[in-house]
């Protein structure tokens, strides 16, 4: 078995080789990796296991070079944003699994470390096949040498039926639904490319509203864009004069789809339409042969605050927790820990805002 990398690969043969794994998800799709590394400025780097003359595994790696007092301290990630771990065809066994997984592991963090990384964060799809086999098991990434971070995910199984689904929501959740019906509220599918530049202004209306900082309108026209081969959706949420007032936005991949954006704007807030909106695309996506719903990461034990919002509303449309696999490889930290122990010990003695600055300063 050979490990190689490259900085590029062509489109068709890598989509080639995600197909030929169950391991992956929309996220590793070509275009996507090379959108992202457009958008924040990474560079992609792509490690590649071969054997028999033919590719049987891949890690997708971005780079982003940062300078930190002094220093380089650049950072990796197996995706910037979305989860693209590494990932092996259906035709390795689950014992060569393990080797070739930690032998891309070992190669990665050699080129880590020459390019003075100072960390490596990864994270598996939740959605990916093999690993909704094991919803609630052992991080994979464990055993090739990274720490687990893993958080949470909520996923429904849109293979039950469509009365279950429904009692599946919360009392709070089935009464909005009902309540934006009788005030003559309607859902329907729109085109992403088409509307994109008032879905961005009820999204950004919405971001601010709840004290968060917008995305950027290109990271938007990527989604928007990936809608000609039916990886997503944007369905429209109409007042009852017809105007467009909310959206709510899918990804869809190999029998499977994620939440990716809601937002309504202010004035319609109470109104319900939201939660028809959550609604109409969970059923819409079974209807259309989605077997999973993959609601978002969750946070149960966050108790107040922006998240906790989240929460309660993700919460409201059903699905069980599943482990949402994350891992880090640290390389070294900067500054050094016996600086930031020396700078603790004496904080105590420091003004209050002060200590907060040198808090921020040690993460930043």
């Amino acid at each position: 078995m050979e490990i190689y990398h490259t900085t590029k690969v062509s489109q068709e043969e890598w989509d080639s080789l995600i197909r030929s794994s169950d391991d992956v998800w929309l996220w590793h799709s070509w275009k996507w990796i090379e959108d992202l590394a457009r958008l924040y400025s990474l560079e992609n780097h792509y490690f590649l296991a071969r054997a028999n003359g033919r590719d049987v595994a891949a890690l997708p790696l971005q780079l982003q070079r940062l300078h930190k007092y002094g220093r380089s301290c650049n950072q990796a990630y197996s995706l910037r944003r979305g989860s693209a771990g590494p990932f092996c065809t259906r035709e390795v066994h689950l014992k060569a699994r393990h080797n070739i997984l930690s032998e891309l592991t070992k190669v990665a963090v050699d080129w880590a470390k020459e390019m003075s990384v100072q960390s490596m964060s990864c994270s598996l799809p939740p959605l990916a096949p093999n690993n909704l086999r094991i919803a609630h098991g052992v991080n994979p990434l464990v055993t090739a040498g990274w720490s687990d971070l893993s958080g949470h995910t909520r996923i429904t199984n849109l293979l039950t039926s469509e009365a279950d689904l429904w009692l599946g929501l919360t009392h709070d959740a089935r009464r909005s639904v009902k309540l934006a019906r009788s005030a003559g509220y309607t859902v329907e599918r729109g085109s992403w490319i088409e509307m994109l530049d008032d879905c961005y202004r009820v999204y950004v209306e919405t971001i601010k509203r709840a004290g968060g900082i917008p995305d950027p309108k290109a990271y938007m026209e990527i989604f928007a864009g990936m809608e000609t081969e039916g990886n997503t959706v944007l369905w429209v949420g109409r007042d009852p004069s017809g105007q467009a007032v909310a959206y709510h936005g899918d990804a869809r991949f190999q029998g499977g789809c994620w939440y990716g954006t809601g937002c309504c704007e202010t004035a319609h807030l109470r109104s319900g339409v939201n939660y028809l909106l959550f609604w109409e695309s969970l059923i819409c996506a079974k209807k259309d042969g989605c077997a999973w719903y993959e609601i978002g990461e969750a946070y149960p034990e966050i108790k107040d605050g922006k998240f906790r919002g989240l929460e309660v509303f993700k919460g409201k449309f059903g699905g069980e927790l599943y482990r949402l696999y994350r891992g880090e490889i640290r390389l070294f930290d900067w500054p050094p820990q016996y600086v930031r122990m020396l700078i603790l010990l004496f904080a105590g003695i420091l003004p209050t805002s002060v200590r907060h600055w040198l808090g921020y300063w040690l993460e930043h």
